[in-house]
């Protein structure tokens, strides 16, 4: 905020695999650069930049926030576009740690890095899922999800598996102890207030995360039954059945990569911390 309301309409625009990309690499080189300039070259400065990017972390959790709120209501908007304004919010919880660097001598700066490399993990597993659904219902709305355990049960459970690691929900644990890092250093910096807004828009993102999530395993919409006379075959074209396409094999590998890309960081998410220690961000 005010610079993402590109988001949406470039994600649902672009190819899957694009779009992806936006989200995760686009971050990752924003925010590096964003800590080159704030933390590494103005540091004398933080009393400027500190205010700042703590009233833009909370304006922007909140804005992506509220309208993937107001996307789960709207039946005919997309599950991209749901993802687009998730990664705004998203945008905000990376802002807090660089925001909390000017107001505490610890290093925070590597909570950003882990919380970073979660969101890149289970991100682009999430868009994985989201390109084989769209093999078979390209208009990929929220609907078209309804059942998907029925039909394809490896993807509806390894994008359940990314819905709560992004919700910050068990067994997505790698995506709770991010939220916790990320929470701890505002806390630790004194941002109560910025603090108490991030766990208000936590707790707005379970709401559209887990419907979503219920969504995968309710039960398919039933058809509509034949009508007992049916038309003369020259008084009406036949409509196409879609079926279900298969999956590629990079969309296949990319799922099953990030799955367990995410399943390890669950079971020991001090690799996160040892990552970002290292510097290899």
């Amino acid at each position: 905020v005010p610079f993402h309301f590109w988001v949406p309409d470039t994600y649902v625009g672009a190819p899957l695999p694009v779009a992806a990309y936006l989200s995760v690499v686009g971050k990752a080189v924003g925010f590096t650069g964003l800590i080159l300039v704030t933390v590494v070259a103005f540091p004398s400065h933080a009393d400027i930049w500190g205010p700042a990017l703590a009233v833009l972390a909370a304006l922007t959790m909140t804005a992506g926030n509220v309208a993937a709120l107001r996307q789960v209501s709207t039946r005919a908007w997309s599950a991209v576009r749901l993802l687009a304004w998730s990664s705004v919010a998203q945008a905000g919880y990376l802002l807090v740690p660089i925001a909390a660097a000017a107001y505490s001598s610890d290093d925070q700066i590597g909570a950003t890095v882990a919380y970073a490399l979660m969101y890149a993990v289970v991100n682009l597993g999430a868009f994985a899922v989201v390109a084989l659904v769209a093999r078979s219902h390209p208009g990929n709305r929220l609907t078209d999800y309804r059942g998907l355990y029925a039909t394809s049960p490896a993807a509806a459970l390894a994008l359940a598996f990314f819905l709560l690691n992004l919700a910050g929900l068990p067994p997505g644990i790698i995506g709770l102890f991010a939220k916790v890092t990320v929470f701890s250093a505002a806390v630790d910096a004194g941002l109560g207030w910025l603090a108490v807004i991030m766990g208000l828009n936590v707790v707005i993102g379970l709401y559209y995360y887990l419907r979503w999530t219920a969504l995968l395993f309710r039960p398919a919409p039933e058809t509509a039954p034949a009508p007992e006379t049916a038309p003369a075959p020259e008084a009406e074209a036949p409509v196409p059945v879609l079926r279900r396409a298969p999956a590629s094999l990079p969309v296949t590998a990319a799922i099953v990569l990030t799955a367990a890309a995410g399943a390890v960081l669950s079971g020991y998410p001090q690799l996160a911390l040892r990552f970002a220690a290292a510097g290899l961000f």
